[in-house]
């Protein structure tokens, strides 16, 4: 990955604000999210496999879980089935991830017993539960409700390798913008990722 921020000069030598933190910080902002995005649904040809790509290199189509939900929703049934598809050694370090469309569709089930699934956190700084796992959120996970797609995960992520062949290194050109009166700021990253055991994760699919 390489990004690249342009600041003028005038700020930089002008502004109370510690602008070159800022654009650390902002740079930082935009590899997070590139490096999220991948690691979900990366397609693994020059970018890492993601989660949410069906691959025999990492998930294969065989971990997805669609009994129980239906066409357009997420159902109890449905997340029982993936929750029960891992094996209990991966599932004591399980771990649920979803979009926010999908967290709201969840918030509202409740079991046989008119119980609500969904468990909110006790204290501020832990996670709501699901059958007593945590639940993470992407943006990035898909949220197209429609028959056959997927909807969110169940996994040990632990199992999810990253290799980082090199950390973010930022570099500072004083010179290349100069007739524009700026500098520039370029970071560059090189990394991978894929999952390195399917047993470890169920991926929820709508039926």
């Amino acid at each position: 990955i390489a990004k690249r921020i342009k600041v003028s000069k005038k700020l930089l030598n002008k502004s109370a604000l510690p602008i070159e933190q800022i654009v650390n910080e902002r740079m930082a902002y935009k590899f997070a999210i590139s490096m999220e995005k991948a690691y979900l649904t990366g397609s693994g040809a020059g970018q890492p496999l993601g989660l949410f790509t069906a691959s025999t290199d990492g998930i294969p189509t065989t971990r997805d879980v669609s009994t129980g939900n239906d066409s357009t929703s997420i159902q109890f049934d449905g997340l029982m089935e993936a929750l029960y598809s891992v094996k209990s050694q991966y599932m004591q370090n399980g771990v649920w991830l979803f979009h926010r469309d999908g967290v709201k569709q969840i918030a509202k089930l409740k079991d046989g017993e008119g119980q609500y699934l969904w468990q909110p956190a006790v204290k501020d700084g832990e996670f709501d539960t699901i059958k007593g796992r945590p639940v993470l959120m992407s943006e990035y996970v898909p949220n197209t409700f429609t028959t056959g797609q997927y909807v969110g995960l169940f996994g040990d992520l632990s199992k999810y390798y990253v290799l980082d062949s090199i950390q973010i290194e930022m570099q500072r050109l004083v010179e290349l913008y100069a007739e524009s009166n700026q500098v520039g700021f370029i970071g560059r990253y090189e990394g991978d990722g894929m999952p390195v055991l399917s047993e470890a994760f169920a991926r929820v699919k709508l039926g």
